[in-house]
């Protein structure tokens, strides 16, 4: 992930890059499918529907997916700290 390091104290960029790689570990755990539809939403700004037709999905699946990949995500990112 890019962060935005200008104008940070050394303390700050280095909370930056451990909090980047918490993020990133706790994706990479995510369930395949989960992490695919959050990142379409989250990353990439996609709307519900306009997923459900590029995974090819209902769209019931897509918000059930988005809920549990949000819930994954918290919890993975809580037992880091």
């Amino acid at each position: 992930m890019l962060l935005q390091l200008a104008g940070q104290s050394s303390a700050g960029v280095t909370l930056l890059r451990e909090a980047d790689r918490d993020l990133e570990r706790a994706l990479a755990r995510l369930d395949a499918k989960k992490r695919e539809v959050l990142l379409l939403a989250e990353v990439e700004g996609f709307s519900a529907s306009e997923i459900a037709a590029l995974v090819g999905i209902p769209i019931g699946t897509v918000w059930t997916r988005l809920h549990h990949a949000r819930r994954a995500l918290r919890r993975l990112l809580e037992s880091s700290k």
